[in-house]
């Protein structure tokens, strides 16, 4: 299996569980694999478009910010609440608003 490959089967995964979560109504645990599944998309565009990979948040906030100002933003809006979700509850605004921005670009990559 291809990089992209490996990424998109993560990207799949990790939306699967957070869909079973989500149902299940365990909002936090959906919210961080939500953002698990942004992450990877991030991942997967920034591999596609420029074969690099980032190590960690720090870069892969880098790396989106001039290249991709609305993942950037996208991601830079979520990073607080999934940092939140160990010691807070998601509210169930922000846990629809992710879902749905994760529906959204799923669809975009294919």
């Amino acid at each position: 299996m291809g990089r992209l490959e490996d990424l998109k089967a993560n990207i799949e995964e990790y939306s699967q569980s957070a869909e079973v979560l989500f149902k299940q109504g365990f909002n936090n645990a959906a919210f961080m694999m939500y953002f698990k599944a942004l992450v990877a998309i991030c991942d997967y565009i920034l591999w596609r478009d420029l074969k690099v990979l980032p190590d960690n948040h720090s870069e892969r906030f880098r790396l989106l910010k001039p290249r991709f100002p609305d993942l950037y933003g996208m991601l830079s809006y979520y990073f607080p609440y999934y940092r939140d979700t160990y010691t807070k509850r998601i509210d169930d605004r922000i846990l629809v608003a992710i879902r749905n921005d994760v529906i959204r670009l799923k669809e975009k990559i294919g």
